[in-house]
This record gives C-alpha cells, sequence and structure tokens, in this order.
C-alpha cells in the first residue's frame, strides 16, 4: 500500500495470531534449500533480504509472500512458515475451485421426444379411442387403470393433436373430458420411471418459476451449469440426503410449453433418470437460430420455469413454501450464473419452488398481474388517475393469451396495451384466465369488457 491506495496485486490477511497483512504475487523463482526436491513435494521458507531489509515467504509452486505488516508481536520464522504454508494450500485449493468452475460441467447426452404428426387415419383412431376410454374408465376403475396407460402413450407419442383433440372432443360430456385432463396432468405431475433392471421410480415433478429480461432477440433453453444448483436447493428445501432431486438443465419458456400443450413433459423424467438432459427441439438446429436472431435487438421479457424432479414424499408442500425463501436466497446466484454462461440477459427473478401445475399457475399469474400493473400506472400517471379508464380484452389463440387494451371511457383510441397469458396447461382454461382478468381490474376499479379479434 502507498500513498496512491491499494497497488495492482492480491494481498494475503491473517487474523489470528500472527495477524498480519502481506502482498502476493506469484510467478516467483527465488532459489531456496529443498526447491528442486525430487517429485511434486511442497517445499517452503521464510527467507531475509538483507539489500531490502525485508522477510519474504517463497515456496515451491511459484507464490511470493512480502511485505509484511503485523499488527502485533512479530513471529518466529517458523510460526510465520507454518501459517503461510496454510494460507498457500487454501489458496491453491481456491484456484483449483476457480478452475473447476470456469471449465465448466460434462456435457451428457441429449434425448429428442418424437414430434411427428401421425397419418390422419391413425390419428383420428386414436383420438376416438381416447375418448372411448375416458368415458369408459368413469363407471369402471379397470377401465380407469387403463386410462392412464393410454393418456401416458398418447402424451409421449409425438402427436399433441391427438390428446388435445380428444379432449375437445368431450366438450358435450364434462365428467369424461374433466378425468381424461386430470389423468393427463397426473402422468405429468406425478411421473413413474420404469428402469432397466425392472424396478419403478415414483417422482414427483416441481419448478421454479423464472423471469428475465434481454435486449437482443432469441431466447436459448439449455444450461448445463444448472446442475449446481442441486444440493444447494435439496439442503435449503431439507430434502433427505438419501432422495433423489435432479434439476434439469432445460428451461421451458411460456412459449415453449403451450407449443405442445405442456405435453412433452410427459418424457422429462425419464430422460432425466437416464442420466441425460431433454432436448424439446433439435439442439443444433435450435442453436444456429438462436445466434441469428441474437443478432437483433428485440428487447422482450420472458417467463420460463426450471423443471426439477424429486422422490415422491421427500418434499412435503408445506415445508417447501415454509423454507421457500431460503431455497431462492441459496440457488439464485447460480441460476444466474447458469444462464449468464449461456446467454446475455438484463434483470432476472426467481420465484419459489412449487409442484409443477402450481408452479405455472403462480409464475403465470404474477408475470401477468406484473406487466398489467405497470402498463396501468403509466397510464394513469398521465391521465390523471385510474378513474375514466376502461379495459378492453381481444382473445389471441395463437398466443394463448389475451391483448387488454386500456381506453379513457368512451373513447377509442388506445392508451396502452399489455398480454395476458393463460396458464400453460395440457387444456389452457381460456375461461379462468378471464375471471382472473376480471378480478385483477375490478380491484383497481377498472371496468372491463371483451372484444371479438377481428378475422383477416
Amino acid at each position: 500500500m502507498d500513498d496512491s491506495g491499494i497497488e495492482p496485486s492480491e494481498y494475503l490477511i491473517h487474523t489470528e495470531y500472527p495477524a498480519f497483512v502481506a502482498r502476493l504475487i506469484g510467478n516467483d523463482d527465488t532459489p531456496f534449500p529443498g526447491r528442486e526436491a525430487e517429485g511434486d513435494a511442497f517445499a517452503s521458507a521464510v527467507l531475509y533480504d538483507d539489500e531490502e531489509n525485508i522477510t519474504v515467504y517463497v515456496c515451491s509452486e511459484g507464490w511470493r509472500l512480502f511485505d509484511f505488516n503485523f499488527w502485533d508481536e512479530v513471529p518466529t520464522a517458523a510460526e510465520l512458515q507454518k501459517v503461510c504454508d496454510a494460507a498457500m494450500d487454501a489458496y491453491r485449493r481456491l484456484n483449483e475451485a476457480y478452475a473447476s468452475r470456469e471449465a465448466g460441467v460434462k456435457l451428457r447426452e441429449f434425448r429428442e421426444g418424437p414430434s411427428e404428426p401421425l397419418p390422419p387415419r391413425e390419428r383420428a383412431d386414436r383420438i376416438a379411442d381416447l375418448a372411448g376410454k375416458s368415458r369408459e374408465a368413469l363407471a369402471s376403475p379397470v377401465h380407469a387403470m387403463q386410462l392412464s396407460a393410454t393418456v401416458q402413450m398418447a402424451l409421449s407419442g409425438g402427436d399433441p393433436a391427438v390428446f388435445t383433440e380428444a379432449q375437445l372432443a368431450l366438450l358435450a360430456e364434462p365428467a369424461a373430458r374433466d378425468l381424461l385432463i386430470g389423468t393427463a396432468r397426473d402422468c405429468i405431475a406425478f411421473p413413474e420411471v420404469l428402469r432397466k433392471d425392472g424396478s419403478l421410480a415414483s417422482f414427483e415433478l416441481w419448478a421454479l418459476p423464472f423471469a428475465f429480461s434481454r435486449a437482443q432477440g432469441g431466447v436459448w433453453w439449455h444450461f448445463p451449469l444448472l446442475e449446481r444448483i442441486e444440493a444447494p436447493l435439496a439442503d435449503a428445501l431439507d430434502v433427505p440426503q438419501n432422495a433423489v432431486l435432479w434439476v434439469s438443465p432445460t428451461l421451458f419458456t411460456l412459449e415453449m410449453l403451450n407449443e405442445r400443450a405442456c405435453q412433452n413433459l410427459s418424457q422429462l423424467a425419464t430422460v432425466m433418470d437416464a442420466g441425460c438432459d431433454f432436448a424439446p427441439y433439435n439442439p443444433e438446429a435450435s442453436r444456429a437460430t438462436f445466434e441469428a436472431a441474437r443478432q437483433t435487438a428485440d428487447p422482450q421479457l420472458v417467463l420460463a420455469w426450471i423443471p426439477f424432479i424429486v422422490e415422491r414424499g421427500a418434499l412435503p408442500l408445506d415445508k417447501a413454501k415454509r423454507l421457500g425463501r431460503k431455497a431462492l436466497d441459496a440457488v439464485m446466484p447460480l441460476v444466474q450464473e447458469a444462464i449468464g454462461a449461456e446467454m446475455e440477459y438484463g434483470e432476472a427473478e426467481l420465484f419459489a419452488p412449487l409442484p409443477w401445475w402450481e408452479a405455472l399457475s403462480a409464475g403465470t399469474r404474477a408475470w401477468n398481474r406484473k406487466r398489467l400493473g405497470v402498463t396501468v400506472a403509466l397510464v394513469a400517471a398521465s391521465a390523471g388517475g385510474l378513474a375514466g379508464l376502461e379495459a378492453v380484452a381481444q382473445y389471441q389463440p395463437e398466443h394463448y393469451a389475451y391483448q387488454v387494451l386500456i381506453k379513457a371511457s368512451g373513447k377509442d383510441e388506445v392508451l396502452a396495451h399489455a398480454p395476458w397469458a393463460l396458464v400453460p396447461d395440457v387444456a389452457p382454461d381460456k375461461e379462468a384466465a378471464w375471471e382472473d382478468l376480471a378480478q385483477c381490474l375490478k380491484e383497481a376499479g377498472i371496468p372491463l369488457s371483451e372484444q371479438s379479434s377481428r378475422l383477416h
């Protein structure tokens, strides 16, 4: 340290006896007895520089400590050497940890789910069969067991139209439709994995809702460093040490979930249990698309979910809610590091872990309210308050969302607009999204009406 402040080098601070501060530099080749010893044995020495009138510590790994400033009694050379040896051991391990982090993690095998549409005749047969089994399952427990297997095949078969068309075919039969949808949701939320050795593993699917902003176009979806949050997440949630908790390095955005109505998630646990990473799209083609899109300026807000599976019964919901804040504090820095290693982003917000369907609902509801709340606040600031404002909502089926237009009462001019997304699901509930939007605007005292989207 000099009159100008701290010089650009590293410093070692020792707070117990002997308490001191010393400067640390590398690439030192000062000769001392034992330095050239055979093998990789560590050697060190405390020397006195007569010319400079200073004490220096040197070691066989090339580190040098000098400019010692002691705070109290000056130690003997042996005492000082012992402390410096321990410091160098800690410094070496710290550097190894940094090097390991920079090297990243070993990439695992990607497994893509099937995504080929069936021929029209075969698709129609499977739709009819699935709808028929739903009707039969209402009256017979045996058929209910068969329904679960049929639903699992439909979800993982690669043609999302089979399940979607089957549940739409049952719109006039709400009991059978609810049974079909509930069975599909359970197949995703409570996956059963049959292993090669014949054993059956039972899991629960959970998720951490994750929202972030981007100044560029495109969004990437695979982040290998996310596996590093497994241990701190399990510790923070007090998951038993012998219980499985595995985090998916593949996150799912709102758009990705809507594209296949969450159906490809039925394959996630099987892929993760095999030690592989799930690929919702072809990785090479997706990466090329992302690299091209990120060259464009396209400010965007992204809502996504980081899935993880946990052994069934190992994480009670009440415990997860109680420890949710602790879990966020433990994993947020690691999540930010993992995302930042693969993709540029601006601000980020992580939500508490919840079971899969609760996580989708909580994340979407919070995101909807945040975006609409900011939009309404900006309009109210320029309009002198909320009085005299009204909202008109147009449903946009291609986006699985309502477009909410904010207007002055009785006028056609649109002052602002904001999306209101449906919660992703195997059968997204438009009515539930409308009721949630109406309740939100009612609390703000803003009347809401619905307007049919124009067809072009």
